[in-house]
């Protein structure tokens, strides 16, 4: 029985085992793959998102390769010497991800389904619309599996609807997506569903409660237990979502525009309010911190700045300091900081408030409708409001609130 062990562990090791593959490609370039081995006919296409990989994927692509099903771990930004940042997805070669959909289709895989996360969406999204066009009889791309999908175009602008990147809407495949609560996509997953269900695909969505953005590239040293047990389930639920898009008719894709173009780019705006372009006289009423019914209707006649924020978002408590300095800049009477927690419990936000002094008022957004109503995407969010409730400014990101331009438009509304 010992060496029946032994010799289960030794062919284990070698099924898991992640070896370097490297595809020369007629652009001239060379597209470094590891690969995990089950030597099945179903193959995960793992592209990186913005952030590239880390090693966090290296146990679920073991696990699912001793489950029978190969994966294939495409290094672009080593691979194309391209850093991690926002904006690197725009600068990964199409013709040359084609073309690796083209070798694996030679490898004899008779299944492939694209695995990524962010804005790796894109990406994949891109590479098998452009394959499907070129093999319109080939039945080999069966779906995507998407990890909180940043599919909109540019930098949304607060307080309107998100402009989604023209392939989002031409995907005919079905997509699974996941969605852990403390992530930005977690309450516009129905909203993400509507744009890529306008070209036919299925689409699927699994939310993890109480789970951070990131988990599944993560090391688990940096995982909560919640974290590290759903990363842990990440394996079973990539199968279950094999088994659940194999059931699916595929519909023809679109053809009306064979050349469309990831317009996506970030555009980094200038530390300075923004004057706001969006929806005007939204409703805000919501639960507080201390238990009490707040309708911000209440502060007319004051100039009110909203920010909405959670306490997993570190550009959110990088500036909650200056958020605090800024309201003591100013008489109550004239000018008030609330901000908006978003999904979290009151449990959480106390444990938070233990670490990080914040001495400001708190609505809690447990739902995320107001997000939704307000036109949030990301955080941390501000709108700034004059004394008659217009909101007159806006910005996306993290601030130091205290500067004196920020103080100067202030007082220009009072």
């Amino acid at each position: 029985m010992k060496w029946l062990g032994l010799i289960f562990i030794l062919l284990s090791s070698v099924i898991v085992a992640g070896e370097e593959l490297e595809i020369e490609l007629s652009s001239g370039s060379t597209i470094s793959i590891d690969t995990y081995v089950s030597g099945g006919d179903t193959l995960f296409l793992y592209l990186p998102s913005e952030r590239g990989f880390g090693k966090g994927h290296v146990p679920t692509a073991q696990q699912l390769a001793l489950d029978g099903y190969d994966v294939w771990v495409a290094d672009l930004h080593s691979s194309y010497m391209i850093p991690t940042y926002r904006s690197s997805i725009d600068r990964f070669n199409i013709d040359d991800l084609i073309e690796l959909v083209d070798f694996a289709k030679n490898k004899s895989f008779k299944k492939i389904f694209f695995l990524t996360s962010g804005r790796g969406a894109q990406l994949a999204l891109e590479v098998a619309y452009q394959w499907q066009l070129n093999n319109p009889k080939s039945d080999l791309l069966r779906g995507h599996i998407l990890h909180s999908p940043h599919l909109i175009d540019g930098k949304p602008d607060l307080g309107r609807i998100a402009k989604y990147i023209d392939v989002a809407k031409y995907s005919n495949l079905p997509i699974y997506m996941l969605l852990p609560q403390f992530g930005t996509k977690y309450f516009h997953g129905e909203e993400i569903a509507k744009q890529l269900e306008r070209g036919g695909s299925s689409v699927f969505i699994h939310r993890f409660k109480e789970v951070h953005g990131g988990f599944h590239r993560r090391d688990v040293k940096d995982l909560t237990k919640i974290d590290v047990k759903a990363k842990d389930s990440l394996s079973e639920v990539y199968i279950r979502a094999v088994r659940l898009m194999n059931t699916v008719s595929i519909s023809e894709p679109l053809t009306a525009n064979k050349n469309i173009q990831n317009s996506s780019k970030v555009i980094f705006s200038e530390p300075v309010l923004r004057p706001y372009q969006g929806k005007q006289n939204i409703q805000l009423t919501l639960n507080t911190f201390d238990d009490k019914l707040m309708d911000i209707s209440k502060y007319k006649g004051r100039v009110i700045l909203l920010n909405f924020w959670a306490s997993w978002c570190r550009p959110c408590v990088k500036e909650i300091p200056s958020l605090v300095r800024l309201q003591q800049q100013f008489d109550q009477d004239d000018f008030n900081i609330i901000t908006i927690n978003v999904g979290e419990s009151k449990e959480q936000i106390v444990e938070f408030m233990k670490k990080v002094k914040l001495e400001l008022p708190i609505m809690l957004d447990a739902d995320g409708q107001a997000v939704k109503d307000w036109g949030v995407y990301a955080y941390p969010s501000s709108l700034v409001l004059d004394r008659k409730g217009v909101i007159r400014y806006a910005y996306l990101g993290a601030l130091e609130w205290d500067s004196q331009s920020i103080i100067n438009t202030i007082k220009g509304l009072l």
